[in-house]
């Protein structure tokens, strides 16, 4: 399951920044809910870690992060999580046809 606005348990605030990366909305979000690739808040105040690796065991959860260091929490924890801004779009142009017909060579 991915992460999102919809099926947070808890929605904070948004956040803009401060890195050049995009924002992020601070929520909670059920342990059991986390996949790869969610963003989680392992340590308060810190910008929100990326999960590698989800694994359930015997009612826990553990969350391997980008950097390797391994976090365990209940499977019904609700924990605090992140949900990143949309990409914007940007420098959005019409495809561009590789066609040779009708140029000069």
């Amino acid at each position: 399951m991915c992460l999102t606005l919809a099926n947070a348990a808890t929605v904070l605030e948004h956040l803009n920044s401060v890195r050049p990366t995009r924002g992020y909305t601070r929520t909670l979000h059920h342990a059991g809910h986390l996949s790869p690739g969610d963003l989680w808040r392992a340590v308060d105040g810190e910008y929100p870690r990326t999960a590698i690796l989800v694994r359930r065991h015997d009612g826990r959860i553990i969350l391997t992060d980008q950097y390797g260091t391994t976090f365990a929490y209940p499977a019904a924890a609700v924990i605090p999580t992140a949900v990143p801004d949309a990409l914007p779009v940007v420098n959005r142009t019409r495809p561009v046809h590789l066609s040779t017909r009708g140029t000069a060579a």
